[in-house]
């Protein structure tokens, strides 16, 4: 039973929020999701929602009222209750409250068991009684509610009493639950039922007829109805014919019709001068045009005159001219009949203090404006205006708290007074309590209203809190309702243009909140508060030079002391920004110290730290930056929450996503300023877009949109948020929605160079090749002049394949960078204390600088140590002697070698694969093998000339080659040749091979044709096409294929041939055939496998075929951009059709067992630095290889018969192999390379050494790191 109404309690909430969960935002989405839950009985999915939406808004009803239930549902009265507090906490009280109570005193055994029997009872009149008794002892007193509301009004309305109670219950509930059609019938049988209401009980029904839920019961409802009514009178027909348009057929409806149309056919006492009373009635009545003339007109003719003197007097002071009036006012004070105006005169005296406060005030002079102040209250301590305009005074100078007391202390004494009470209001307003303030506002009468000034536009200042309200909760589209009807109402007013611009730019609407903004400064381009509403515009865009200029146009006279605190502001920011971009060109030092010579700005102002902070992050200089925030937040034992929000935004940009996240949470819930509660908003906005990225990176693209979809309802035209989902979307391969989300965001900032290549960069994701070259092209339009611009657009045009037009863009940006960095130089050289020095990094010189210009008035002898520098050698915080505040600090952060802008890494990039060079090698091989036979010793002298023609390079290549396997022995002529007793001699020859290559590296596209050694005894035409890229669909998987006819490289006779003594000639195999490669490698590990399939042919050489199969993974065990480590387990079969590994006439001399497995585990570590990069690799393993036995001279039978038809005995054998590699290259110079590799392999009885060293000159320079791993160059035939 108690199952059961839990149950009804769960549907009635679902009804209730039925139309509510039509809409797709994720707050609605989530309430559907969990009433869903909860009514599959599933309490720990629908927590976990309720949970996730208190996390979006921590006073949702519906979550608050669903987690209670689930805690009533499982018996936890006790935390129920607590949920049921918080609901009743909020204001106005929601309706989930009343239904939550509800549910907690049902719940209750004894009400479980009271409401079991009143459903029981059945429908006679005296039980339907005392089942309402039963009913009203659950509800003690309380107005029922959910669906136990709807069954309790529906038995009431059949009792004999309770059919109106019933019928306006039914009312409230159809309100509450619009789209429950059981309450709509309810009610509407009930109007039907009573003849006074009945005809909207017809009209009711008939609506309800056909609902696909109750129709049939309202339709046959609606019938009865109509009979109960009887005939119609003339205004009821209608009802009786729209029922016989659904049933024409109804004889007894249309007869009943018929018959109501058918009944419905027949002295001598002193007056004041006419003049002066019509100058003091205009007075009266604040008419002061007319008041002047007629009062000069009369001290003209009188210029004693005491009233006269006295009313002008008031005039004046009406006027505001104070010392003008005061002086008439003495004049008829000191006349006979003067006394009258004394008052007057007192009066004047007290507000002409008060405004030479005010002038004060304005001017800066806080001191002396309250020492006016106070002289007004001395002289007239009963009059409010003192205390009124010190409560001014202290509200403009931030002093909230005490503005506040002063206003109430006033009102406290003169009730309803309207400067106060408009005082009061805006200060409440401007203190972040805009709830209060709207309380105050509504219980302002009419009438107090009337007397607020002309200035104090009340319903302006209304819609203004209901605006700032709005924006507490997070609803953008309220906000910016409520302050465009507070523009409607006040549009002069420059900071609810300005409050309206902020929800602009928080929904993306850039343009529109400038043109907002500007549109105040066209008609006022003087206006102080119109120009610093549009400095602070600009400033909240990050636009400082613009915000230096706008502020530049307010005379110095008429700032403000926040106007002047703003300078500050975008000075500091100026600065920052430039250190941030000279670090971005490469030029960290001189970055760290412009921050260094920022310091002083700070002033030691929290915010102005958290942005020095941020920038030292932004640099490079991470941890720095934080020990800055953190000394804040430490130094203060009770650290503020907008000083630990501060800290937060430093954090994040540093991407310490958990400690910026555990002050997020601490600060939730916490009283927030204004600017507090906007500060927690951008990060809690930035917060989850920072986060969302990271996940989609990780490529949980579920989680990302979870992470995002929050903070793009709060914001969601956000340039940011939207494109963190469009760069989600194109990472699914969604390239067409990801377009459609740039749309709107780029015809918002058609002007904007970055937004333009995120477009760029998501059509080239979804192959859109033309948008992403035009929308590039428009970024360099917009900004040609900016490194990052270019440098980003060259990435753009590297995708579209267009290297050759890429590298023209990145050295334009690095024309561009080089040019601002000899400015920067000459700058910084002409700055006392600075270290710059143009000899660093010059050959043979230092590559830091000294600590000679920091060591004092008097450096140490040259002989003594001098010390370099360090990279943590930061600016200190105390002043130095120097009268500049910019001076450098005392140290200069310096690094082992520059950093490189992006500009020079991207195309160090391109060129690293692109750029022509020469390149000299010398390689020498030799094994173990037999002399004269499997003996060899390979030594080559590869020379490689490269050159780039566009987006391709071509190569010319010649590569001396000597071979030596020795001399024959005596008593190994028997297998030479054939096999005759001629000496053979040395096994040698010489040639010189040559060869031209074509490389697309875009394309993974290789190919080269050429002719083995010339000189060699045999030579032939050799040369390959290769393919190897990554899949579209995922960059991570990647496949190969080749096709090529290569020389098989064993053994002299393999790769040159062979002559006997008797002079006859066989060897110079070729491999002949096609390898493909399928590989997978997402950084933290990597699998591949391959096949290939080769036929070998040689002269009067048998032919032979090879197959080789093998496989492999292997795990990064350290994965960083300068040093790598891996570890795997590679397999390979191979197969060879004959066994060919032998050196008489008609066999190749090449290594070809017919069964050949290896199972072996490889490891690699590979590191790089600025000027060296080397790598090791090791494989041990197991191998087994069988070899069948052969003849002597296959494919000759006559001579193997001849020889008695010997034959090669078969092996077959299983053992370690091992294998050794270790490479280098080092940069000698910007151009000059020298690299070289030594390597070992060991199978069983054989070893193989190898190594080789060349020296590579590029026709360009080349800096940054070395290249990771290290691609050592070797001879076209090492493979």
């Amino acid at each position: 039973m108690r199952r059961h109404t839990l149950a009804i309690a769960i549907l009635a909430a679902l009804a209730s929020t039925a139309s509510v969960a039509e809409t797709s935002d994720p707050q609605s989405l989530l309430i559907e999701q969990g009433y869903y839950w909860q009514s599959k009985k599933n309490p720990e999915r629908a927590l976990e929602t309720w949970q996730k939406l208190l996390r979006l808004s921590p006073d949702q009803p519906d979550a608050l009222y669903g987690i209670g239930l689930i805690q009533v549902q499982q018996n936890h009265p006790a935390e129920a209750q607590k949920y049921l507090a918080r609901l009743q906490a909020l204001s106005p009280v929601p309706r989930q409250a009343l239904q939550l109570e509800q549910d907690i005193t049902v719940a209750v055994p004894d009400n479980a068991k009271l409401l079991e029997q009143a459903r029981e009872l059945g429908e006679p009149e005296a039980e339907r009684e005392q089942a309402v008794a039963l009913y009203r002892q659950i509800f003690q007193g309380r107005q029922p509610q959910g669906l136990i509301a709807r069954e309790y009004y529906n038995t009431l309305g059949f009792t004999a009493k309770g059919s109106s109670e019933a019928i306006a219950g039914l009312q409230r509930l159809t309100r509450e639950r619009p789209n429950d059609p059981i309450v709509a019938l309810f009610l509407a049988k009930h109007l039907a039922r009573n003849p006074a209401t009945r005809p909207d009980g017809i009209r009711a029904l008939a609506k309800l007829a056909s609902n696909n839920d109750v129709g049939g019961n309202a339709d046959e409802t609606w019938r009865f109805a109509l009979v109960w009514l009887g005939p119609p009178k003339p205004d009821q027909v209608s009802l009786f014919q729209q029922f016989l348009t659904v049933h024409p057929d109804d004889s007894e409806i249309r007869a009943l019709m018929n018959k109501g149309i058918a009944q419905g056919k027949g002295g001598g006492t002193w007056q004041r001068d006419p003049q002066m009373t019509k100058a003091f009635k205009a007075l009266d009545d604040g008419d002061l045009k007319t008041a002047e003339p007629l009062l000069a007109a009369r001290l003209a003719q009188k210029s004693n005159d005491v009233d006269a003197l006295g009313g002008m007097g008031v005039l004046r002071q009406q006027q505001e001219r104070y010392s003008e009036a005061e002086n008439y006012l003495v004049q008829a004070t000191r006349l006979p009949g003067g006394a009258a105006w004394q008052s007057a005169l007192n009066d004047v005296r007290y507000w002409n203090l008060i405004s030479q406060s005010r002038d004060a005030q304005r001017a800066g002079r806080s001191a002396q404006a309250r020492d006016l102040v106070a002289q007004a209250e001395r002289l007239n301590p009963g009059q409010p205006g003192a205390a009124i305009a010190l409560a001014g005074f202290q509200a403009q100078d931030n002093q909230f708290d005490d503005a506040e007391a002063g206003y109430r202390k006033v009102l406290a004494r003169h009730p309803g007074d309207p400067d106060a009470l408009s005082g009061l209001i805006n200060v409440l307003s401007q203190s972040g309590q805009p709830d209060e303030a709207l309380k105050l506002i509504d219980s302002v009468s009419p009438a107090q209203r009337a007397k607020f000034a002309p200035s104090v536009k009340i319903n302006a200042l209304r819609a203004t809190q209901v605006g700032k309200l709005a924006e507490q909760r997070g609803d953008l589209k309220a906000a910016q309702a409520a302050y465009r009807q507070a523009l409607d109402a006040d549009p002069e007013n420059p900071w609810t243009r300005f409050a309206l611009a902020r929800m602009y730019l928080r929904d993306g609407q850039i343009r529109n909140a400038r043109a907002l903004i500007d549109g105040l400064l066209k008609s006022q381009p003087n206006q102080p508060d119109a120009l610093y509403t549009s400095t602070l515009l600009s400033a909240q865009l990050s636009e400082w030079k613009q915000a230096e200029a706008t502020l530049g146009r307010i005379p110095t006279a008429q700032r403000t002391a926040d106007m002047n605190e703003l300078a500050t502001d975008i000075a500091l920011h100026q600065q920052t920004d430039i250190a941030i971009e000279t670090a971005r060109r490469g030029q960290r030092p001189e970055a760290l110290a412009l921050l260094g010579r920022s310091e002083p700005l700070t002033r030691n102002k929290p915010e102005r730290v958290a942005v020095l902070a941020a920038a030292y992050v932004e640099v490079g200089a991470a941890q720095y930056g934080l020990d800055m925030m953190q000394k804040v937040v430490e130094n203060n034992p009770n650290p503020t929450v907008d000083q630990k929000l501060l800290y937060a935004n430093v954090l994040l940009k540093a991407n310490k996503y958990s400690e910026a996240g555990e002050i997020l949470r601490e600060v939730q819930g916490q009283p927030l300023t204004e600017t507090g509660r906007q500060r927690y908003d951008d990060l809690i906005y930035l917060y989850r877009v920072k986060q969302a990225d990271a996940l989609r990176e990780k490529n949980d693209l579920v989680a990302a949109y979870d992470m995002l979809s929050p903070a793009l309802a709060q914001r969601p035209n956000d340039a940011l948020g939207v494109g963190a989902l469009a760069r989600m979307y194109a990472a699914s391969g969604n390239g067409k929605k990801a377009m459609e989300l740039y749309a709107p965001l780029i015809q918002q900032n058609p002007n904007n160079a970055r937004l333009q290549l995120g477009l760029a960069d998501i059509a080239l994701k979804g192959n859109d090749r033309g948008l992403a070259q035009s929308a590039s092209d428009k970024a360099l339009a917009l900004e040609p002049g900016n490194p990052e611009i270019l440098t980003s657009a060259a990435r753009i045009y590297q995708g579209l394949g267009k290297n050759s037009e890429a590298a023209e863009l990145l050295r334009k940006a690095l024309a561009i960078e080089n040019a601002m960095k000899a400015k920067t130089q000459v700058a910084q050289a002409s700055a006392p204390g600075t270290s710059y020095n143009p000899f660093v990094g010059l050959p043979g010189q230092r590559r830091q600088v000294t600590d000679l210009t920091v060591a004092g008035a008097v450096p140490p002898p040259i002989d003594a140590p001098t010390k370099s520098v360090t990279s943590n050698a930061f600016a200190s915080a105390t002043s130095n002697d120097l009268s500049d505040p910019f001076v450098p600090p005392s140290s200069i952060a310096s690094i082992d070698s520059p950093e490189l802008s992006p500009a020079r890494r991207a195309l160090d990039t391109i060129l690293r694969d692109r750029t022509g060079y020469v390149v000299q090698g010398l390689s020498v091989r030799s094994n173990n093998g037999e002399k004269g036979l499997s003996k060899i010793t390979d030594v080559e002298a590869p020379f490689e000339a490269r050159m780039p023609v566009g987006d391709n390079t071509v190569a010319l290549r010649v590569t001396p080659v000597h071979l030596s396997a020795g001399s024959v022995k005596a008593e190994s002529l028997s297998r030479f040749g054939k096999g005759g007793t001629e000496p053979a001699g040395s096994q040698s020859d010489s040639g010189v091979g040559l060869a031209v290559a074509f490389e697309n590296p875009d394309q993974g596209l290789k190919a080269d044709v050429g002719v083995s050694p010339l000189g060699f005894l045999y030579n032939t035409l050799v040369g390959g096409v290769s393919v190897s890229r990554p899949f579209e669909a995922n960059s991570n998987f990647r496949y190969g294929a080749n096709i090529s006819r290569r020389p098989v490289t064993d053994s002299v006779t393999s790769f040159a041939g062979s002559e006997d003594g008797a002079g006859n000639k066989w060897g110079g195999v070729t491999a002949n055939g096609g390898r493909g490669e399928l590989s997978y490698d997402n950084q933290k590990l990597g699998v591949y496998g391959y096949a290939s399939l080769h036929e070998l042919l040689g002269n009067n050489v048998e032919d032979n075929t090879r197959l080789e199969l093998g496989s492999g993974i292997y795990w990064y065990l350290r994965n960083n951009p300068r040093d790598t480590l891996t570890l795997g387990i590679s397999g390979s079969a191979m197969t060879f059709k004959e066994n060919q590994d032998f050196y008489t006439y008609g066999n190749g001399g090449y290594f070809s067992p017919q069964r050949f497995f290896s199972l072996g585990v490889p490891i690699r570590w590979a590191q790089s630095f600025d000027r060296f990069s080397y790598q090791v690799k090791s494989s041990v393993g197991l191998q087994h290889i069988a070899q069948d036995g052969a003849d002597y001279f296959p494919g000759d039978s006559t001579l193997q018969a001849t020889k008695n038809n010997p034959k090669y005995d078969s092996t077959s054998k299983t053992g370690v192999g091992y294998s050794f590699n270790a490479a280098a290259e080092y940069r000698l110079s910007s151009r000059f390379y020298l690299g070289g590799e030594i390597g070992l392999d060991n199978a069983q009885d054989y070893r193989q050494y190898a190594g080789n060293a060349y020296l590579r000159y590029l026709f360009e320079d080349l800096s940054g790191p070395m290249p990771l791993p290290v691609s050592p160059y070797r001879s076209p035939y090492s493979n």
